[in-house]
């Protein structure tokens, strides 16, 4: 797991969010917040869009990711939970996606919902740790908010780029926090850890910049967890607020303190720095 994310689980240490991130914790998060109005609300005000959310894209990023993808692509979704995000994208770029994510309860969703778009949505339930990529080769691979949980960072990238099509691109959006002990430009777009190990790899990318809109978010996160947390729990869903409260102060405190970052990079498959 990446360095920023055993800080964040470091902050959670007796927050009642023991198992966060585990398949179990995503299986509760996402039975909950699926059938949850407040959740609902809570996603409206944060991301700009209510599609059952837990992550940190924002509509503004969404839109620019749905822009990136092309009509008729082969395209691999990590981490799609219930796949509200996916139908969305395949909506939009009239692309054909397959969603992979390692909740059950999140795939089950995703399958139950979509049934009559078979034609361009698929899900699939699958641990990216530990089992193979499914399929053959992608003309694009979206991975948004995963590659932390999915181990060493190179190994991860080399995985999914043994997966694309010639002249195929992942498009990879994640954070950057800057801790103590950090490079003093582990912030700088080219400087972060997944583009060091892009660049060790000899892989070419082109970043974009969504800096602004991470910080935005949690800090909206943090106020919305607060506000709505006695509607949370009038459904019996205070798990849901707990489970946003838990995470959103560590990032709230980098979002104000300017030390964290938030970057898409798209990675082209076959063309290589010399």
């Amino acid at each position: 797991m990446d360095q920023s994310m055993d800080q964040l689980l470091t902050h959670t240490d007796g927050m009642g969010q023991d198992n966060m991130f585990s398949k179990a914790w995503y299986n509760e998060y996402f039975t909950r917040a699926y059938e949850s109005p407040t959740h609902g609300r809570f996603c409206e005000a944060v991301y700009g869009r209510d599609l059952c959310q837990h992550g940190m894209m924002d509509v503004e990023e969404m839109e620019f990711l749905a822009s990136l993808l092309k009509p008729d692509e082969q395209v691999l979704e990590i981490g799609c939970s219930n796949g509200r995000i996916t139908e969305y994208l395949a909506q939009a770029s009239g692309s054909s996606i397959l969603g992979v994510d390692y909740s059950d309860v999140a795939i089950a969703q995703a399958r139950r919902r979509t049934l009559s778009k078979a034609d361009r949505l698929a899900f699939q339930c699958v641990d990216l740790v530990a089992d193979d990529i499914p399929g053959e080769r992608y003309d694009t691979i979206v991975a948004v908010d995963c590659i932390y949980f999915m181990g060493d960072y190179g190994t991860t990238i080399s995985k999914l780029h043994a997966k694309l099509k010639p002249r195929g691109r992942m498009i990879v959006s994640a954070i950057q926090a800057k801790e103590e002990g950090d490079a003093e430009d582990v912030l700088q777009p080219r400087r972060t850890r997944l583009a060091q190990i892009l660049t060790t790899l000899s892989l070419t990318y082109q970043p974009y910049d969504f800096t602004a809109n991470v910080r935005n978010h949690w800090i909206k996160n943090y106020d919305y967890s607060r506000s709505l947390h006695a509607d949370f729990a009038a459904e019996g869903n205070a798990f849901l607020a707990d489970a946003r409260i838990a995470e959103n102060g560590w990032f709230k405190d980098h979002a104000e303190g300017g030390t964290l970052v938030r970057f898409i990079y798209v990675i082209d498959s076959n063309s290589k720095k010399s």
